[in-house]
């Protein structure tokens, strides 16, 4: 998560260092994007990788033509064909599949494109340009043949044609180190040949919290697996961006539209709010679960230290007691019981509380030290 939002951030200074004409530093910034793991890999890329990896070649290779002999202009069926005969060392058998999806549907910008990459990895670019250049007059919002397009201009030594074709692409995916990488070597390229280069690349947008089916989906992981959330909650503050802990915050809200009360779901809200700084709309969850289940140990633990935090010493003293009452023998928590004593005036008991801490642990060095701290 956090290399994620080092990578929006990377590609976002080299949006601005492309504007400000500073090329060769807006090539380190979207190297620095594709070192954090901004890629955007296609489909067909996964299904390819998919095939090899499983070493499935040849069985895939006849199950999918098997059904195209049904479905000769099905799209996806057509190029997983190609993928899975690429695969298999059979770069021929593969444009010959692409050929003939093409002479079955002309006007379909993919497979185009696709054959126009398969003949780049030939070295054949004077077919793979008139292929991309296809495939964007079906098509002139498919970016990917735009991109292979500028990079066969690149080929032919002509940066001035690459470079108006990577602005386009870069100004539908700003989002896209890879598009800002190549935006910025083309423009330092052209500038080299002298020509008069000033680029207007887009501003990546802010990231939105998330779509509404993604936060679905992440809602259900966490029904299946609420300690889910404490692999976010533990990762230090300041390490990820504020913008993953309100997505999570969404995410557990419909979790408990589904489940209104799973006091489980209610406490580790409360514990993202806290993270938030919403500290009493963590107290309102916290005191939720609670109320659903008035032995939930780590919801009465984190009541503790949110009155404690709010300054509200008698309930949080009262929480921890009824948390050690269902059962929380546990050091910290006769520590964090002592320190409340200790705050109301309470010394004999905070004495008791700190040397239960001792007793469950003899080497907590912070309890020992508020022993010896209490007057006699």
């Amino acid at each position: 998560m956090k290399k994620r939002f080092q990578a929006s951030a990377e590609v976002r200074r080299g949006v601005c260092l492309l504007n400000a004409g500073q090329y060769r530093e807006a090539e380190s910034a979207f190297q620095g994007a594709l070192d954090f793991g901004c890629v955007d890999a296609s489909l067909p890329s996964y299904l390819a990788a998919a095939l090899w990896g499983q070493g499935h070649r040849e069985a895939a290779t006849d199950k999918l033509s098997g059904v195209l002999t049904e479905n000769p202009d099905h799209v996806v069926t057509r190029t997983r064909h190609a993928l899975a005969l690429w695969s298999d060392g059979k770069p021929e058998d593969a444009m010959r599949s692409l050929r003939e999806g093409i002479a079955e549907n002309p006007e379909c910008a993919e497979l185009h494109f696709q054959l126009g990459t398969k003949l780049t990895a030939l070295e054949r670019y004077e077919e793979a340009e008139l292929r991309f250049t296809q495939a964007l007059s079906i098509d002139r919002d498919h970016c990917e043949a735009r991109v292979s397009l500028a990079l066969c201009c690149g080929v032919r030594s002509a940066p001035g044609e690459s470079l108006a074709q990577l602005q386009r692409a870069q100004a539908v995916r700003p989002h896209d180190a890879r598009i800002g990488l190549l935006l910025a070597q083309a423009a330092r390229a052209a500038q080299q040949q002298g020509c008069a280069v000033h680029v207007r690349s887009r501003m990546v947008e802010e990231d939105p919290v998330g779509d509404e089916q993604g936060l679905d989906e992440l809602s259900r992981v966490i029904a299946a697996d609420p300690d889910f959330v404490d692999a976010f909650l533990a990762i230090p503050v300041g390490d990820v961006d504020e913008k993953v802990f309100v997505m999570l915050l969404k995410t557990l809200e419909k979790a408990l539209e589904r489940q209104p009360e799973h006091a489980e779901f209610h406490y580790h809200c409360g514990r993202v709010l806290d993270r938030l700084g919403r500290c009493e709309d963590a107290i309102d969850h916290n005191e939720r679960a609670v109320g659903i289940d008035p032995k939930f140990i780590r919801a009465l633990i984190e009541l503790g230290k949110l009155y404690r935090k709010t300054d509200r010493m008698a309930d949080a003293t009262t929480r921890l007691e009824q948390a050690i009452a269902a059962g929380a023998e546990y050091a910290d928590v006769y520590y964090l019981l002592g320190n409340l004593y200790r705050d109301l005036g309470l010394v004999g008991r905070a004495r008791s509380a700190y040397r239960r801490a001792l007793l469950l642990n003899d080497r907590y060095s912070a309890a020992m030290e508020a022993l010896n701290a209490l007057p006699v």
